[in-house]
């Protein structure tokens, strides 16, 4: 029978003695099958091994890893942004007027708040309403915002579950 070498880490070294305790490995054994298992095992993930880096790495795929960086992102935001964020859960735009309330400032702070933030990249310029300029998130702002906090928007809509008001006539 051909035999086989393969140097290991300690650390795997440790995970196969410890693999071969157990019940999945005691049956493999019993069924003469434990080799052919390991080495067919190997064969079938090499490609996944030398893409991922390894039997031991995690698999993460692309939404996984964008929803981490997006937590990240929102993390880092400093308090008032915080503060900020959920008013766009409901209006796609808000104006300096509204951004103030909510942070209890004057109008010429709220207006300087605001310009700050479109250079920072937070926000970005939107319609104009009854005259008055709003804002609304930037395009990245707004994208990690509606997957944090709206994902209702990618769910499909349900009737209302109410029957409907009669009017009784008269």
């Amino acid at each position: 029978m051909p035999v086989i070498e393969l140097e290991v880490s300690p650390e795997v070294y440790e995970r196969w003695r410890s693999f071969l305790g157990t019940t999945p490995a005691g049956r493999l054994k019993e069924a003469g099958k434990l080799d052919d298992w390991v080495a067919l095992g190997f064969i079938a993930n090499a490609e996944r091994f030398l893409r991922e880096g390894g039997p031991g790495q995690p698999v993460q795929n692309q939404e996984e890893v964008k929803q981490k960086e997006d937590a990240v992102a929102r993390r880092k935001l400093n308090k008032p942004q915080k503060r900020v964020l959920p008013m766009f859960n409901e209006n796609d735009c808000v104006s300096a007027g509204e951004i103030g309330r909510v942070l209890a400032l004057s109008p010429e702070a709220a207006q300087a708040q605001v310009e700050a933030w479109l250079d920072e990249g937070f926000l970005s310029p939107g319609p104009m309403r009854e005259g008055l300029p709003t804002y609304m998130l930037s395009n990245q702002w707004r994208v990690r915002n509606l997957a944090a906090n709206r994902p209702s928007l990618n769910t499909p809509r349900v009737p209302l579950l109410m029957k409907p008001i009669r009017v009784e006539p008269e």
